[in-house]
């Protein structure tokens, strides 16, 4: 099991995920493996898990649609307070699961935005995040909560007023004035998974900067 867990992370950190693919076409349960992956301090690691989560999903949903199904409810499961469990990336890998396969899995979108209710502020980046992943494929999904998003433009903690400020740029929605000056001059960097599936360190002016010109990703 160990070795095969040694392969699936060597696959995910090269991006090789055709090979990956495969291994998960042969043994479903490999793709949970994979996600086990998504347990990391190390951010660059899991935005390459849940990247690699999008590509697997997208190869095995029309022949295992229930069993991402059962994936998706455990991962919502997992950051429920009764679970036991602490899903720090489940934001993300719900993100990045529904966006990949949108007209398959729409139906959880109002879930994942209600995720932005959780006491613990630890998940918000990511429930942030996933909301724009999603509005990368599909911005109608996600427009109608940039009131929410921008409730979230001044918070303290960096990932959370970057990945809010990222949101609106991907439904096209305006940063509001009172919001521009201290956004375009914050040099705070975050690392960021954009919709063409780059990731790269953004500081959140840039990032202001490409949402204020409509330079959608």
């Amino acid at each position: 099991m160990l070795k095969e867990k040694e392969k699936i992370q060597s696959l995910v950190l090269e991006e090789r995920y055709a090979e990956l693919n495969e291994l998960i076409r042969e043994k479903k349960s490999r793709f949970s493996t994979l996600l086990s992956l998504s347990y990391t301090t190390d951010n660059n690691t899991m935005f390459k898990v849940v990247k690699a989560a999008g590509y697997a999903v997208s190869a095995i949903s029309d022949q295992g649609l229930d069993f991402v199904r059962t994936i998706v409810s455990n991962l919502l499961w997992s950051l429920n307070d009764d679970s036991g469990s602490v899903g720090w990336s489940s934001p993300e890998l719900l993100g990045e699961i529904i966006s990949s396969r949108i007209d398959l899995f729409k139906e959880y979108i109002p879930l994942v935005i209600s995720l932005l209710k959780i006491k613990e502020t630890a998940f918000r980046p990511g429930v942030l995040w996933a909301m724009g992943r999603i509005a990368a494929t599909e911005p109608s999904h996600i427009k109608p909560y940039a009131p929410y998003i921008t409730m979230y433009l001044a918070d303290p903690i960096t990932e959370t007023r970057g990945y809010a400020v990222w949101c609106l740029g991907q439904i096209g929605a305006a940063v509001p004035e009172e919001h521009r000056k201290h956004l375009l001059n914050d040099a705070s960097e975050i690392l960021l998974l954009d919709g063409n599936g780059n990731i790269s360190k953004k500081t959140i002016g840039e990032i202001t900067l490409d949402t204020i010109t409509r330079k959608i990703q």
